[in-house]
Formats: structure tokens, sequence, C-alpha cells
């Protein structure tokens, strides 16, 4: 199911990006509120994805295919070029999330770390220190 919450925070993100596209600078009233929805939307999925899988899987596979996908509709929907430069960068970014969960099939026992339990002192209340005797200059 995290992977469902990882997909839509995915698809919002690149429909934020796309309506923030359509916002002119944030100049139209409709692709603002249009962006702000789907960018809120797409963080409150990310977060629930976080709940039970490695952030930095989740931000990698997140940044990474929304990289892609951007690329893609940049080509057909804006007609932005696709050089062979933006074509080798976006497939080392796919390259990357794929080693990257590769990387992430350990058990989960090993992923977490064990915090030690630290031992606490009690110190012995200090003896009282007698205050010096006070002059009287008068």
């Amino acid at each position: 199911m995290a992977y469902a919450y990882l997909a839509a925070a995915i698809i919002f993100e690149v429909l934020g990006t796309i309506t923030m596209k359509y916002s002119e600078g944030f100049t139209k009233v409709v692709p603002i509120i249009l962006t702000l929805v789907c960018h809120g939307i797409c963080f409150v999925a990310l977060a629930v994805a976080l709940k039970s899988l490695p952030i930095s899987m989740v931000y990698a596979i997140w940044a990474g295919v929304g990289t892609a996908i951007m690329a893609l509709i940049g080509l057909m929907m804006f007609n932005e070029p696709l050089p062979l430069q933006k074509v080798l960068a976006t497939s080392l970014i796919i390259a990357g999330v794929v080693l990257l969960n590769v990387a992430d099939k350990k058990p989960a026992e090993e992923q977490v770390a064990k915090v030690e339990a630290t031992k606490v002192i009690k110190q012995k209340p200090s003896s009282t220190v007698e205050a010096a005797p006070q002059r009287n200059s008068g």
C-alpha cells in the first residue's frame, strides 16, 4: 500500500509542476490554486509512504521518476528540446533509483539503527559548603 501512496505522490507532484508552469509565475489564480492543492496532496501521500518505507528509497524514487516523467512531458506538452545530454542525465537518474532499490533489499532489522540504553549514574548530593563569614564594613 505504501507504494500506492508513493505513486500518488509522484502523480500529484507532476500535476502540480504542470499547473505551476501554467500559472505563469504565479500570476493566474486557478493554476495557483491547482498547484497548491496538487503539491499538498503530494506531500501528504509522501508522508504516508514514509511511514513504512525507507526515506532514502522513497525520495530517490519520487525525485527520479518525477524528473523522468517531467522530461517527457516537457518534450510532448511544452515542445522542449530533448538533446542527448538530457536523455543521458535522465537515464543516469533512473539507474541510480534502480541501484538504490537493489541496495535496500536488506531485512528490516538491519535497516533500523540499534540504540543502546545509556546507564544513568546518580550523583551523591554534594556536601554543603560553608559560607564565608561576611564582613560588616560599617
